[in-house]
């Protein structure tokens, strides 16, 4: 632990939050002091602590306890990472890229040796002499130890830590800027990013609206079929997710319908408004009905 002047340190590190509201924690250290000091590396850039350093600043301090991380740029760069992954304010993509920057790091310091790729004879089917070895690529997963680590910092789970570096390796840069704007769900996400880069962008615009459901149909169609055809055979309805949200809560009544004709329960045994509105159902709904609206028409 050292004791340097804050003009000497120097705030040009891009992980830095720099310019929030540090009124709270002026108060803090009016009142307990500095319980943390600022990390700063070697040449004194800082590391950790931007927002100590600025509140300090602000109260006219002209010194700090400082704590010196002599390491490597990498080991650096990880530091700030782990400062910024504790935060509460940083957006989900803001975390992504962090977790999956931080695997990085860590697999680059800490080098683990795998077979990540296995020897097997293919036999060409129009000649049996051309017989050859290719290698087939086996996914990697982040290191057990890296995801623990973080999993205690963060909070979140090795499955999310894992779930959340895939999303930002395999998202277009158009499909994180939907993210960015409401535009698409976390759940839609990890559904349309199955697709390659490329066709998630041409994808993207018909499938903003599409409920979760629509939209694994839709991969599982441009996975085979390419993805304007898969366009093609899913009009883009704009009331299906109301017609979806319609179908689940069907789903739910004929589920309630079932069981009461387990218990010997018929639809006169139902409250008479109850029974008005499947009547109303079966009134309206006949002529296009589906399964589960047949089901219910069942019950009249």
């Amino acid at each position: 632990m050292e004791t340097r002047k804050l003009s000497e340190l120097k705030a040009t590190n891009p992980y830095l939050r720099l310019g929030t509201d540090v009124s709270e924690l002026e108060k803090s250290i009016q009142t307990l002091g500095l319980i943390a000091p600022i990390v700063i590396s070697k040449d004194n850039v800082i590391l950790a602590g931007a927002r100590r350093f600025q509140a300090l600043s602000n109260l006219g301090h002209t010194e700090a306890p400082v704590l010196v991380v002599d390491r490597g740029e990498l080991e650096n760069e990880l530091v700030s990472i782990d400062e910024n992954l504790v935060r509460k304010d940083l957006s989900k993509i803001e975390i992504e890229a962090h977790l999956r920057r931080a695997r990085e790091i860590y697999q680059e310091l800490n080098p683990i040796i795998e077979n990540d790729s296995e020897d097997i004879s293919l036999k060409n089917d129009e000649s049996a002499e051309d017989e050859k070895n290719e290698k087939v690529e086996k996914e990697i997963l982040p290191a057990q130890e890296f995801l623990e680590m973080v999993s205690q910092k963060t909070g979140l789970s090795p499955r999310q830590i894992h779930q959340a570096i895939e999303r930002d390796e395999k998202a277009s840069s158009n499909v994180k800027e939907a993210r960015k704007k409401g535009k698409l769900s976390l759940s839609q996400t990890n559904e349309i990013v199955k697709l390659p880069k490329e066709a998630q962008d041409q994808a993207l615009e018909h499938i903003l609206d599409l409920p979760v459901k629509e939209i694994k149909k839709f991969v599982k169609e441009a996975k085979s079929e390419g993805v304007t055809n898969a366009i093609l055979k899913s009009p883009k309805d704009p009331m299906k997710r109301e017609f979806y949200e319609i179908e689940t809560q069907l789903k739910r009544v004929v589920k309630k319908l079932k069981q009461l004709e387990l218990e010997g329960l018929t639809a006169s045994d139902l409250p008479s408004t109850m029974q008005e509105m499947l009547g109303e159902i079966s009134l309206y709904y006949i002529p296009n009905m589906n399964s589960e609206t047949k089901e219910i028409n069942s019950y009249q």
